[in-house]
């Protein structure tokens, strides 16, 4: 017979395997709406050179950068930053997870006169 702590072990493995593949099956679709939002003429991020400027996902201003343009850096850094911290979030909560379950102690049996009621 398996060890029940062995066979939670291999589902826990399993389960971080698929997420794992679902997170990298998933970022094409992040990277492509990223680059929409990039394209939006209002951001005009510096840089950006939009493959596909009949893509409208800003309306019909999805455009390349143009250097007389106005340029909102901050939204454009956030754009930039969003997998980045998607990551960070994702492995901050693994280990907050980890140290959590290091410091909650298992409940310790009750070896006080009532546990045994044949005493």
């Amino acid at each position: 017979m398996k060890n029940k702590g062995g066979q939670m072990m291999i589902v826990g493995i399993m389960v971080l395997v698929m997420a794992i593949i679902i997170f990298v099956s998933t970022l094409p679709a992040i990277q492509t709406s990223i680059n929409d939002a990039k394209g939006c003429s209002y951001l005009n991020c510096a840089g950006y050179v939009d493959a596909d400027s009949s893509a409208a996902a800003c309306g019909s201003t999805n455009q390349t950068y143009v250097s007389t343009l106005t340029t909102n850096t901050l939204g454009c850094t956030v754009i930039d930053l969003a997998i980045p911290l998607l990551i960070l979030g994702i492995l901050a909560a693994i280990i907050v997870k980890i140290m959590y379950d290091k410091m909650v102690a298992p409940p310790q049996p009750d070896y006080g006169m009532g546990a045994y009621p044949g005493y």
